[in-house]
């Protein structure tokens, strides 16, 4: 049976996101994780934003990264913490911030290149000591996605 815990997760200003996160999973023996961003601010951030393929198996990739080295407010994010096929954290955030010009950016956010700014960064998160999520290649887009899995942590 799962019993999945209700987790509010603050990362003080200059630790990197990913590794906070990754740390967390394995301390606490969690399979994984879904949540959300609900402020904070960054002061380097990495995303990517899905283009049309030139070429190749895919309609769609995501583009060259795209670097933020400004204090930037992050408005919202979508995560999704699992499995990667060999049993490492991996890590997945689709977000929203006002980036260094006053513009409105977002795209997949790459937790592992984000720093955090003056403000500690808030997420709620809704965390599973069994179960869980599996990323996976699939077969129609090609993309590797995470999938649900019964699997207890190791």
């Amino acid at each position: 049976m799962r019993e999945p815990r209700e987790l509010r997760v603050e990362i003080p200003s200059g630790c990197n996101a990913g590794t906070v996160l990754r740390d967390l999973m394995l301390q606490h023996g969690f399979c994984g994780a879904t949540g959300r961003i609900c402020s904070g601010s960054a002061r380097a951030l990495q995303y990517h934003v899905v283009i049309k393929a030139a070429q190749g198996e895919r309609p769609y990739i995501y583009g060259t990264p795209n670097m933020e080295n400004h204090e930037v407010a992050l408005l919202h994010g979508a995560v999704t913490i699992g499995k990667d096929r060999a049993g490492s954290v991996a890590l997945h955030c689709h977000g929203a911030f006002v980036g260094g010009d006053g513009r409105l950016h977002g795209g997949h956010v790459i937790l592992d290149r984000l720093e955090v700014g003056r403000e500690p960064l808030v997420l709620r998160l809704c965390a599973f000591a069994h179960g869980g999520f599996t990323q996976y290649v699939d077969e129609e887009t090609r993309y590797t996605l995470f999938g649900p899995t019964m699997e207890d942590a190791a």
